[in-house]
């Protein structure tokens, strides 16, 4: 008997009462063989962006897309399905190589529904991303600088009392003030002299970060930004701060 993780069943559904048995491998391997049916699969999802089912933790590692089944999304379902990323889940759809219109084009499962396994052994699948949410506790906009030796720098903006996430590495923060009339869109203005500075350290990080869904709060850090210093902060004081476009805020 192969290891349980090598070995995924599908169910596929050719008629009201007509189900067989076969592995993913072989619905990768032979798509058109199960176009226009209904299919039922486990496997391991690799998202944000376009979706994909792998039979094996190693090619979901490595996204080996060569050993991946697409999962056609629809654009105006809006729906991104980042908590499924490096899960074992289910899917269930149907198999089309034909387009769409609002769908993912290519050959693969127009989805229709997706089921987290949670009984199942974590993939264990590593993602050392880490996130920021910076608050700007001043009464002035500002433009962040984040830099970074390895990875370059980027630059963001933020009104007053607003904050907003975004993918962080560590480095030396600077914040600055904008110069520019208040009808002028923020990062359409001139950065000005700098207010603030600190640095993103990784260290605080709890033990297996890399191992938690994307937007897990184990790999997230918080910063408010004052008019001469960058604090770093516990999660718990950013309960209630209202992110950029999302009106629910920091839980």
């Amino acid at each position: 008997m192969k290891p349980r993780y090598l070995l995924i069943c599908v169910l596929v559904v050719a008629g009201s009462d007509f189900v067989f048995g076969t592995e993913l491998r072989d619905v990768i391997a032979h798509p058109e063989k199960y176009d226009g049916r209904q299919v039922d699969l486990v496997g391991i999802a690799r998202v944000p962006g376009y979706f994909y089912l792998f039979a094996n933790v190693e090619a979901a590692a490595r996204t080996d897309l060569s050993k991946a089944l697409l999962i056609r999304q629809n654009s105006f379902a809006g729906k991104e399905y980042r908590e499924a990323d490096r899960q074992w889940v289910r899917i269930t759809g149907v198999m089309s190589s034909q387009q769409y219109r609002g769908w993912d084009s290519g050959t693969g499962v127009l989805l229709k529904r997706v089921q987290l396994l949670r009984d199942r052994p974590p993939s264990r699948i590593a993602d050392r991303k880490v996130l920021g949410v910076f608050q700007n506790a001043t009464a002035e906009p500002l433009a962040i600088e984040l830099l970074s030796r390895s990875e370059g720098s980027e630059t963001f903006f933020l009104a007053p009392r607003e904050a907003d996430k975004t993918v962080i590495w560590e480095g030396q923060l600077v914040a600055s003030r904008l110069d520019g009339p208040d009808n002028l869109r923020l990062d359409l203005r001139k950065i000005g002299k700098p207010i603030a500075r600190g640095d993103v350290t990784f260290r605080h990080l709890p033990p297996g970060y890399e191992y938690s869904p994307e937007w897990s709060g184990k790999r997230t850090l918080y910063f408010r930004i004052f008019r001469n210093r960058i604090e770093s902060v516990p999660a718990s004081e950013a309960r209630g701060w209202k992110l950029v476009g999302n009106e629910i805020g920091v839980k």
